[in-house]
């Protein structure tokens, strides 16, 4: 690679150096800061030769590179002299947001943590709808109700997670947000309500201080209200507490303003604002009738490009806890999942970019079967734009036809063909035809338009004249029949396919084939006999070769680079000859992980090109060195 001539390109097509507040780098990726990123072609940047991708994330317009990233800063750096500038946040926008936008930002920032504890709960409840439906399970016994009992906890105590992630967003203590919350879900709270509502009496705080009757299960909005305020709270009673007493004094008058201030005015008034957004969303679902269910999955994508989507969970959660299901926004978002995975199943079919095929065929399964669409959005539909329309096709039409059958939705699992028992209705045994007809039509319709509008395919080469200066592909030498090559993994935890990595640049295997290791514990240990080719002065991640010619990248974490190297203590250094089984590197899993940064590590042999087969060999939990890829 001409890392000069790539590194002019760049700089060009990001507007110049006068375009750039700062430049930095990871193992990987460039991370520009720009003053202005929408007068960038992202398209023009992704066909520069040595570009493997782009994204726009956390203020930065970060260029995917790979393993030569270090040598084109390196050249940047010679025309821009970035390395000397301190490294400053992007100019704030004058533009203001208003009131309700402010408002769902802050709801989908809240909400998006908690989701992994909702889908897990909302697939028990999948279970306990599908295994009476075969006979396995008796909705009578101990088993079942059990069940009930683990799929409803995440449920009902909504507020108290709502709570903990809420106290990370406004920055106040985690354990009096918790607090606060189970205040207001403490059985006896819940039953003097209860009590005083059916007598047609009124709670008075105090004696005279009204207290709205409110129910705060399953709900999400009162305590966001609730722990925005007790920032404030906690600031005030700081200054008003003498030094000697605030390790008692403080905690007691924190809860004692807080708690009523939340049960007396903010609970309520989160509770009607809730109702009132509940109201105006479902007055245009009974206003248009199943037009507007095929307008919410036509337009769907774009909500999950805008970060929107989360806002809509304590929306759905609370007509589910209501009436005991849901018929208009998850009927919409079901189809738009299936049309994304089937709009890249056409392009994976029609591409003739070896690569690129591999791409959109994953990416497809992805949408299909588990409702992963980040992959089909960002890597295929929205980045070669003609698909998304026939994305958008197939999702409105499969929406039209959900709608107009009444398909109701009983759970709010992640919207795919696996989960699709959450659309069954009990005494309706049609349900299921209807689900599995409204997939259907969704898939075949989105496939077809896409077909039909076609698609400019991906072009490897920068432009015509890097055709002729083309480096050859790696020669791929297969290993004599029947031998392998086992990768053993760094750390204890629990493995998962690449593909669920949040991180299209991971999921995608741009940087190559392997597999992610949710470590347990702040360690990591070499997984071979080799050599630390780099050990990132973050020492948030590690490249390696083993004596067998492997090169590998273990990536600790989601964009942990932020962290400056915080958290992170290497053990070994650049250069250093290692054994297997040698502590290389110790973090503060906790610490980085309360920072807000997801710890998935991604296991990647760097170098996939060179053999015949990569394939990762291990799924769930595993221990140290054990063997996670097979390499022939």
């Amino acid at each position: 690679m001409d890392y000069e001539s790539v590194a002019k390109k760049i700089l060009q097509r990001v507007g110049g150096k006068e375009n750039v507040v700062s430049l930095v780098h990871c193992m990987t990726r460039l991370r520009f800061t720009l003053k202005d990123e929408s007068i960038v072609d992202d398209e023009a940047v992704k066909r520069t030769k040595g570009v493997m991708g782009v994204m726009r994330k956390a203020g930065q317009y970060q260029i995917i590179i790979g393993n030569d990233v270090a040598y084109v800063f390196e050249e940047l750096n010679k025309l821009g002299h970035f390395s000397n500038e301190t490294v400053k946040a992007a100019p704030k926008t004058k533009e203001k947001k208003s009131i309700p936008s402010m408002l769902m930002d802050t709801i989908s920032g809240i909400m998006a943590p908690v989701i992994p504890a909702i889908i897990g709960a909302a697939m028990i409840k999948v279970l306990l709808t599908l295994l009476p439906m075969i006979g396995i399970l008796d909705t009578e016994g101990y088993t079942y109700s059990l069940l009930s009992v683990m799929g409803d906890g995440a449920f009902f105590f909504m507020p108290v997670l709502i709570a903990i992630s809420a106290s990370k967003k406004f920055g106040t203590n985690m354990y009096y947000a918790a607090s606060i919350a189970l205040i207001m879900l403490h059985p006896n709270f819940i039953s003097l309500m209860s009590s005083a509502q059916e007598a047609g009496t009124v709670v008075r705080f105090l004696g005279f201080i009204p207290v709205t009757y409110a129910s705060y299960s399953y709900s999400v909005i009162p305590i966001i209200l609730a722990v925005w305020s007790l920032q404030y709270v906690e600031k005030l009673v700081d200054k008003i507490t003498p030094v000697v007493t605030k390790n008692f004094l403080k905690p007691m008058l924190v809860v004692l303003i807080e708690a009523p201030i939340a049960l007396i005015v903010l609970g309520p008034l989160g509770a009607i604002c809730g109702n009132v957004l509940s109201d105006v969303v479902y007055s245009i679902h009974d206003k248009l009738g199943f037009f507007a269910i095929g307008i919410v999955a036509g337009v769907y994508p774009f909500v999950v490009m805008a970060g929107m989507h989360h806002a809509f969970t304590p929306i759905k959660l609370g007509m589910i806890a209501t009436v005991g299901y849901e018929n208009f926004i998850c009927i919409g978002e079901l189809c738009s999942n299936m049309a994304q995975g089937a709009a890249s199943l056409a392009v994976s079919i029609r591409s003739k970019n070896k690569d690129f095929k591999q791409v959109a065929g994953s990416s497809a399964f992805s949408a299909l079967f588990a409702g992963i669409t980040e992959p089909a959005l960002y890597g295929v539909t929205l980045r070669l734009r003609r698909p998304m329309l026939g994305a958008c096709i197939g999702a409105a039409v499969g929406g039209l036809f959900g709608g107009f059958f009444q398909m109701k939705c009983f759970g709010i699992a992640t919207p795919a063909i696996v989960t699709i028992v959450q659309y069954v209705e009990e005494d309706r045994a049609v349900s299921l035809l209807i689900a599995a007809l409204t997939i259907l039509i969704t898939i075949v319709v989105a496939f077809i338009a896409t077909m039909i509008i076609g698609f400019e395919d991906i072009v490897d080469e920068d432009d015509e004249e890097d055709e002729v200066v083309e480096e050859s592909a790696p020669e791929i030498k297969p290993l004599p029949e029947g031998q392998e090559i086992h990768i053993a993994s760094p750390a204890a935890g629990t493995c998962i396919p690449l593909e669920q990595v949040k991180d299209a640049t991971f999921s995608q295997g741009i940087l190559g084939k392997g597999t992610a290791v949710i470590p347990e514990k702040g360690e990591l240990v070499a997984p071979f006999d080799g050599k630390i080719d780099v050990m990132f002065e973050t020492g948030h991640a590690v490249g390696m070769t083993g004596e067998n010619g492997v090169e590998l990248l273990i990536h600790v974490g989601m964009d942990t680079v932020n962290l400056g190297g915080k958290y992170f203590y290497p053990q070994k250094t650049s250069g250093e000859q290692v054994k297997r089984g040698d502590v290389i590197l110790k973090f503060d899993k906790d610490a980085i992980t309360e920072e807000g940064y997801d710890i998935t590590t991604p296991v990647i042999v760097s170098n996939t090109d060179a053999f015949a087969d990569v394939s990762a060999c291990a799924d769930g939990p595993v221990k140290e060195l054990d063997e996670i890829i097979v390499i022939r």
